[in-house]
């Protein structure tokens, strides 16, 4: 379970977190979506915290899902269950 996180960094890390786990995270800024090509399960993509700068994010934004696909395909790969948050900045 995931508990609400709080950080006062302005230069937060990307996160992938599983949809059903979003709403317990007020604290998330979800920036889009994305599905795993294999399984289906969603997953928002974004920050916690404060949010970065809007012209670092779109930037960042546009790598994140496809680092995403490529966890999601190695968890299939490796026969094992998804995280519930992931982190993306590896």
């Amino acid at each position: 379970m995931l508990a609400n996180q709080s950080n006062t960094n302005a230069l937060a890390n990307p996160i992938a977190i599983y949809e059903k786990d979003l709403r317990k995270n007020t604290s998330f800024q979800l920036e889009t979506f994305e599905l795993c090509t294999m399984c289906g399960a969603r997953f928002g993509i974004g920050y916690f915290g404060d949010s970065k700068d809007e012209v670092q994010v779109a930037e960042e934004i546009r790598e994140l899902p496809q680092k995403l696909i490529q966890i999601l395909a190695k968890d299939h790969r490796h026969d094992r269950q998804h995280k519930c948050l992931i982190e993306l900045d590896h």
